[in-house]
């Protein structure tokens, strides 16, 4: 193997693989060095097994919609071996899809342990043993690392992270999810509909904080609604684990109670993993996240840093677009890097997708104004059975555009027009003057910003 590269990546998740294959479109000399599996937390432990799970999770509510249309459907139980040999042989696929494309566009890398030892030099340690890179641009795309709570330390067996409930050993009667952001709802999500009962614990006023109120509001009460118990403005005050089951203590506004759980699932939060450059002098902030210039460029000029490792939003798409930007920006190919607006979808039932301001924020800047459309009034939806949601429009007096956000059926695919009118700065009136297919669930869209005019046709402008 070579010792001298153009670019070496530590990393191959979301940003480091597609960073590393557009470097070699570009003809660059590229290597990828990564501990455990190409495709990263993404791909093997994130991402992709969630989807799949909540995809298989997703049939329950299929096969009932089925029955009322009039098949005669009857699942007794489902098999927990091939559901997870399913989502295993999902992941397996695509990370086989990576490293064809790694041997397609020239690109080297080992299955090894990575570190910064100066400003041009890796360090690459594997059970063979330790050998020195080099290359004229470093990137670093490590990612996060899991993190626990005091008295809430995981042993993995009753107290777990995300990564052994994607494992899917068992489905647990009764199991206790501690955060209500999108890792902990997506799986309180799949769990519940696979026949665990599940309480969902969050200390915050709002479930998935941060995003549009008025939707996640709405999405509470359908989750509740499904079976989903949520405490919002409550916190775990006690854990213990006896007879292999977890004895908490839920402190909420006006009480405490004790309960028992089988299991107890924490999601709050992940913390940036440092070890690819602990001996060598780059900037970070109070949190630890790397510190980066609008050129994705760390405190060493040869040393550049893209996805979670540089901070929120810790989303792999962003990772994704920082990567092939970047790529661009050292191949020469660009003079600088432009990040666009940044979605953030959360696949529940129904799924929430958003993007730009909330109504909140919008209204922190000035006045707002607001269109809405709800599912309910849409004859594609009503068709698929798929009533719960709505599409709600944010612009500004003038009707520029602010934001957009969806809950209901396939919102993560619809978002993307308001992802493409954001970035290129349309107006709510761009929207209206487009036509969109029918039926479709995009009429939706339409239907909001005529709302935000009180032009819509099928609802009542209010």
């Amino acid at each position: 193997m070579n010792t001298k590269y153009d670019v070496i990546i530590i990393g191959a998740g979301p940003g480091g693989y597609p960073c590393a294959i557009r470097l070699g479109q570009l003809g660059r000399k590229v290597l990828v060095v990564e501990e455990k599996y190409l495709g990263g937390l993404c791909l093997n432990w994130g991402c992709i097994p969630t989807k799949a799970l909540s995809y298989a999770a997703e049939m329950t509510d299929t096969f009932t919609k089925a029955k009322r249309m009039g098949f005669d459907i009857e699942v007794k139980s489902f098999n927990i071996d091939t559901l997870r040999n399913w989502k295993q042989g999902v992941v397996k696929r695509l990370r086989s899809g990576i490293e064809f494309l790694f041997k397609s566009n020239n690109i080297d890398w080992i299955n090894g342990f990575g570190e910064v030892i100066s400003e041009h030099a890796v360090r690459v340690k594997t059970k063979a043993g330790e050998q020195a890179f080099e290359a004229d641009n470093i990137v670093l795309a490590t990612g996060t690392e899991i993190i626990s709570l005091p008295g809430l330390e995981f042993d993995h067996q009753v107290i777990f992270d995300t990564d052994d409930a994607l494992e899917l050993k068992e489905i647990p009667r009764t199991m206790l999810v501690i955060g209500a952001g999108a890792s902990g709802l997506e799986m309180a999500t799949i769990y519940s509909r696979l026949g665990s009962q599940v309480t969902v614990v969050e200390i915050m006023d709002q479930i998935l904080p941060g995003m549009e109120h008025e939707l996640c509001e709405h999405l509470f009460k359908v989750m509740k609604k499904s079976g989903i118990e949520i405490l919002t403005s409550s916190q775990v005050s006690s854990c213990t684990v006896q007879d292999s089951q977890a004895v908490v203590t839920i402190k909420k506004p006006d009480a405490e109670t004790k309960a028992t759980y089988d299991r107890v699932l924490v999601t709050v939060g992940r913390k940036p993993s440092q070890t690819a450059f602990k001996d060598i002098p780059l900037k970070t902030d109070k949190k630890g996240y790397l510190t980066v210039n609008d050129m994705l460029q760390t405190s060493v000029k040869t040393v550049y840093a893209i996805g979670d490792i540089v901070g929120a939003p810790l989303l792999a798409h962003k990772a994704t677009f920082q990567g092939t930007e970047l790529a661009e920006y050292l191949a020469g190919a660009k003079p600088h890097i432009a990040l666009g607006h940044i979605p953030s979808c959360v696949f529940t039932i129904p799924p929430l997708s958003s993007v730009g301001m909330t109504e909140k924020q919008a209204g922190e800047r000035g006045r707002v104004r607001v269109g809405r459309f709800p599912y309910r009034a849409s004859g594609k939806a009503v068709s698929m059975s798929e009533t719960e949601g709505m599409v709600k429009v944010i612009g500004d007096e003038k009707g520029k555009l602010l934001g957009m956000h969806i809950l209901g059926a396939e919102s993560s695919s619809l978002i993307g027009e308001a992802i493409v009118a954001l970035d290129k700065g349309f107006s709510v009136t761009d929207i209206t003057a487009s036509i969109h297919p029918h039926p479709t669930l995009t009429e939706m869209i339409h239907e909001a910003a005529e709302n935000f005019y009180k032009k819509a046709i099928h609802v009542k402008n209010e």
